[in-house]
């Protein structure tokens, strides 16, 4: 049986994994702890049925290494990546 606690844990582990891998993994991300805490936070709970972290990856390699190359606004970028996802 899942508590709410075990939930918790879960959550916090996939966010911690999600913005250790926009920190040091995704190329020219303008990564900064205070704006994508709450960020992935809101993706984490718009997205339940999402792998917020493998389309981050898809994200990443899709565009060959240099996903941001020409973003003018990452997170937009990223949030609309993760939204048709959902409806893929």
């Amino acid at each position: 049986m899942t508590t709410r606690g075990d939930f918790e844990d879960d959550r916090q582990q996939i966010l911690s994994r999600v913005l250790d891998y926009l920190d040091r993994r995704l190329p020219g991300y303008p990564f900064n702890p205070d704006v994508d805490r709450p960020f992935v936070e809101e993706l984490l709970d718009d997205f339940p049925d999402v792998d917020i972290l493998e389309e981050v990856k898809t994200f990443r390699w899709y565009y060959e290494n240099q996903p941001l190359a020409r973003v003018r606004s990452p997170r937009v970028a990223l949030r609309r990546w993760i939204a048709n996802a959902k409806s893929a």
